[in-house]
């Protein structure tokens, strides 16, 4: 397959949170009456952000269940193991999200999808340090004795540690387009079907506990731009549209 690079779409906006969002940073110590579950933060300034893994992840994992791309194991689709096992070229979910499957079992080109880190707008950040407020919350929970009805005698409460509902990210993506013999019209097509994965996103949950109503968000002031064109509202259009397979909605066109 020949493959040449027709150029790059930037997908911009603002992720609010709609509930308190936890993306843990891990602990190597545990200190008496800290916190257990703390958020992942600046190592310099101590804010916390939205690390572009954890949005990329969760995005390619609402695709493949809505493309109905799911292994047995429970394995990311596009893992590359033993099997034999060979990927279409025009593999949606591989195309936007990539695969570490060899060359003889993949030969889609590279990852389209880049997700930036997402770090708190600097408007937010500013009219929250000035009111004195804090940038994080503890949240505490408790195991119920299904007997009592009540907090478990001999299991202690715990702390999480949470972005407060409210929080303002800066949102950041670059999609790059491929012509694979097409002109490059099956990655303008992977381009709006991520365009609906925010969607499903709002619909979902980012972060930890999201069955417990830890996640929710909403995006702002979305824009999609091709190279040196004008950006393109979309902050509606992404939203609503029935899921197919075949032929996603039309909320851009490049």
């Amino acid at each position: 397959m020949t493959i040449s690079l027709i150029g790059r779409a930037r997908i911009e906006g603002r992720l609010e949170l709609l509930s308190g969002l936890h993306i843990g940073a891990g602990k190597e110590t545990i200190e008496i009456g800290g916190i257990d579950n703390a958020v992942i933060k600046h190592p310099h300034t101590g804010e916390p952000y939205i690390p572009g893994s954890s949005l990329k992840g969760k995005l390619r994992f609402l695709l493949e269940w809505a493309f109905g791309k799911l292994r047995e194991d429970g394995h990311v689709w596009g893992f590359n193991d033993a099997s034999g096992q060979s990927f279409v070229p025009d593999d949606p979910v591989l195309r936007i999200f990539g695969t570490p499957a060899k060359r003889e079992q993949w030969r889609g080109g590279p990852t389209r999808l880049v997700v930036r880190d997402a770090p708190l707008a600097r408007d937010w950040l500013a009219e929250t340090l000035g009111r004195g407020l804090p940038l994080t919350e503890e949240k505490t929970e408790v195991l119920i004795d299904r007997i009592a009805g009540k907090a478990h005698d001999r299991v202690g409460p715990r702390q999480t540690e949470r972005v407060p509902a409210g929080a303002v990210f800066d949102l950041a993506m670059v999609f790059r387009l491929y012509d694979t013999g097409d002109g490059g019209a099956r990655d303008k097509q992977c381009l709006n079907w991520l365009l609906q994965g925010l969607d499903f996103l709002e619909q979902d949950a980012l972060g930890g506990s999201g069955s417990r109503g830890y996640g929710r968000v909403r995006f702002h002031h979305l824009t999609v731009a091709f190279e040196a064109q004008e950006p393109v509202r979309i902050d509606n259009s992404f939203r609503g549209h029935a899921f197919n397979s075949t032929n996603p909605p039309a909320i851009v066109s490049l």
